[in-house]
């Protein structure tokens, strides 16, 4: 059986009126408490991050119009083609 926490326990410890932005702050009997797993996994703060370099690269290698080299579906095509060879 899960154990409830009384809502009365959990409080924010943002000041009234400021926008949160979905930040989880936990909060018990007036002191701050650490965020739990799933709370650091599941906040929009944790999400927060610079693009990363690779990614911006590959951006821009298709605006300029680059193919993309992946290797899978050459190996799809070559691994159809064997199966099929052998039936």
């Amino acid at each position: 059986m899960a154990v409830r926490t009384p809502f009365n326990r959990r409080r924010s410890n943002s000041k009234p009126g400021a926008k949160s932005q979905g930040e989880t702050r936990a909060s018990i009997d007036q002191s701050a408490e650490p965020r739990l797993p799933h709370e650091r996994d599941e906040s929009s703060d944790s999400q927060k991050s610079p693009p990363r370099a690779d990614m911006q690269q590959a951006a821009k290698d298709i605006k300029a119009g680059l193919v993309d080299t992946d290797r899978g579906p050459p190996a799809d095509s070559a691994y159809k083609k064997l199966k099929g060879d052998a039936q």
